[in-house]
């Protein structure tokens, strides 16, 4: 049997985007589950960001497609092509998991939910070409897990990526992780995560949990204290809450995570106007004190990226520039996105009476506004502009070096060359959508970008 996984491109209208350091996770993920479900499969991978995929010279007995949202547009066409020349497509996925019905419409099945208990049915049946409209994966658990497949990818990537647990015990209004993966966070054995990664040919590699730390103290302190032991020469990039890091334990948890192999963490910061936090239900996870929690985190060595939210209904444009003040403040790098009530979470119901009728789903990126703004200057077309202006002044090579030296000797030499890894081709991307919107930039005789005019009236 020949299954052909495909991680869709993230750009509108399915236009290839150049910054994705990483290879795709999912794809590489499900074909070590194909192997050891059905040894005998012969699987082949596409990154369609990388490599142009043409649906007319293919050949497979099943493909399965990869959606998030920004990729819908893309995954539909595709596997509507596919299934007009009688090759049988299942689609999985986020945006698969909130949009059930719609998805239906464009497959020949589809996998809602977790792929580990169904997978080897889905299999048995794309044989006897009965694949059955809908196979609902529950929660499974996560010892066991099969090492995902990193040598069928024909491109080089800097990154690679392993996880650690699924769930998260926060409520984001913006994110669907609790919804899909639930609010009991289920932990992989430490022994697995550890032969997993040290046996990886990579020595780079982006943790793709949502939070990586302070769940279980103990566990975390074990997970990375076993790893520095067993994985040597590896480095890695993670994602986490700030309100860890202000736990009585957290200077020993960060000690480990360095040691470890973390060298920077994104941690989700969304916004200093407090009317905002609220508005996507994000405090739990901040803290008492959360400047304090970064200068914690970096004294260990180890870099931070922000994650900031902007342009949402309760933002005032005052918050673009604070952004901006704050990141150069603590001499820090932050990934701003546009706030977007993504399907499947609370924001989006909360939004439904404000969102733009006709917008696509690869409108749904992070760059794009898809909802109206009371207040009339922060329009979409504005909102657009001026994340687009902020991301310019926040990407300069002056301000990445700038930053580079703030991090904490302890983690020279990797946590140092790590940020500029993940600072330059995040801003080159950025630069390249700027590029391919410029109909939408500011007009070149202003010399300051709109958000900084109006926030200084």
């Amino acid at each position: 049997m020949k299954v052909t996984f495909i991680s869709p491109p993230f750009g509108v209208d399915g236009a290839r985007s150049a910054g994705l350091p990483i290879a795709p996770p999912v794809i590489e993920y499900m074909a070590g589950l194909t192997e050891q479900v059905h040894p005998d499969a012969r699987v082949t991978l596409v990154d369609a960001n990388r490599r142009e995929f043409d649906p007319e010279t293919f050949d497979a007995d099943l493909v399965g497609i990869t959606v998030l949202t920004p990729q819908a547009p893309w995954a539909y066409r595709t596997a509507d092509t596919l299934r007009s020349h009688g090759f049988q497509v299942v689609l999985g996925g986020m945006h698969v998991n909130a949009n059930p019905e719609e998805a239906s419409e464009h497959a020949d099945s589809i996998v809602v939910g977790e792929p580990e208990t169904v997978w080897g049915r889905v299999l048995a049946d794309t044989r006897m070409r009965t694949l059955k409209p809908r196979y609902d994966g529950p929660f499974c658990s996560l010892s066991g897990l099969p090492r995902p497949r990193t040598d069928l990818l024909p491109d080089v990537y800097p990154f690679g990526s392993f996880f650690t647990a699924r769930g998260c015990p926060h409520s984001c209004g913006f994110c669907s992780v609790h919804a899909a993966f639930g609010h009991t966070v289920r932990m992989r054995p430490i022994d697995e995560v550890v032969r997993e990664v040290a046996a990886s040919e990579r020595r780079l590699f982006f943790n793709v949990d949502d939070n990586v730390w302070g769940v279980d103290f103990d566990r975390s302190i074990a997970l990375f204290k076993e790893m520095a032991k067993q994985v040597k020469g590896k480095w890695w990039f993670g994602q986490g809450d700030l309100v860890s890091a202000q736990h009585p334990r957290a200077d020993e948890m960060l000690e480990a995570a360095r040691e470890a192999g973390m060298v920077a963490i994104m941690c989700g910061y969304e916004s200093d106007n407090p009317r905002v936090l609220r508005e996507l239900h994000a405090t739990s996870k901040q803290g008492r004190d959360r400047l304090d929690a970064i200068k914690r985190i970096r004294s260990h060595g180890i870099d931070v990226m922000l994650f900031m939210m902007v342009g949402s209904r309760e933002h005032r444009a005052e918050d673009f520039d604070g952004v901006l003040d704050l990141t150069d403040r603590l001499c820090i790098s932050a990934h701003p996105v546009m706030t977007t009530p993504f399907p499947g979470t609370r924001l989006r119901d909360e939004y439904g009476p404000y969102l733009i009728p006709g917008i696509g789903w690869d409108r749904y990126d992070g760059n794009h506004a898809t909802f109206y703004h009371d207040d009339p200057e922060m329009t979409p077309e504005a909102r657009e502009r001026a994340v687009r202006d902020l991301r310019a002044a926040l990407f300069n090579w002056p301000k990445m070096f700038r930053r580079v030296g703030h991090i904490a000797r302890s983690g020279f030499p990797m946590s140092h060359i790590a940020s500029l890894m993940i600072q330059y081709p995040q801003g080159r991307a950025f630069k390249e959508f700027a590029r391919d919107h410029e109909d939408l930039q500011r007009d070149p005789n202003e010399k300051r970008p709109w958000w900084r005019r109006r926030s200084r009236r």
